[in-house]
């Protein structure tokens, strides 16, 4: 089977996590592309694709690498400024379910809290005034995410998403 480990990261939490999965996937007909660097979206059993959310979602970049898919085996992997709930995770999945390709395969999403930048920091607070005191807090508990905790549930994610492709 052949793994493309594609990603979009605008603050690079989303990078270490790519660079962590595709290390764990335990194959050598694999690649990772940087899709901020090159749009080609090379053919494959297995994609995992990886963003950061910003403003609720993911960006256009990678709805259109959606597109391109037609088939295959597809997992997503995030980061958040928000902290990783269920619900969270789960209100994601059900807007990216719209636009995965009718012929592939979903096998699942891995989520968790990244570091909000300083400037889009400022411009969460204000969008929210109100919740700034929660906002701040989830700031400092984001500051050291993805930490070792993250990756090492990262590589678990990734090798889940192995057997099971391989499963099949």
């Amino acid at each position: 089977m052949k793994y493309a480990v594609i990603y979009q990261s605008k603050s690079g939490n989303t990078q270490y996590l790519a660079e962590q999965i595709y290390r764990a996937l335990d194959t050598d007909t694999k690649e990772i592309i940087d899709i901020d660097k090159t749009s080609i979206i090379p053919e494959a059993d297995v994609y995992l694709i990886g963003f950061g959310v910003h403003n609720g979602f993911c960006s256009i970049d990678i709805l259109n690498v959606f597109e391109q898919i037609t088939d295959g085996k597809i997992a997503v992997f995030a980061t958040s400024g928000y902290m990783p709930t269920d619900q969270y995770k789960n209100n994601l999945e059900k807007q990216i379910e719209v636009w995965l390709p009718d012929d592939a395969q979903y096998l699942g999403m891995f989520l968790c809290q990244g570091n909000v930048e300083s400037d889009r920091r400022k411009i969460m607070i204000s969008h929210m005034p109100n919740r700034e005191k929660e906002l701040q807090q989830m700031f400092k508990i984001g500051s050291t995410h993805p930490d070792q905790e993250d990756l090492d549930v990262a590589i678990v994610f990734a090798e889940k998403i192995q057997a099971d492709a391989e499963r099949d």
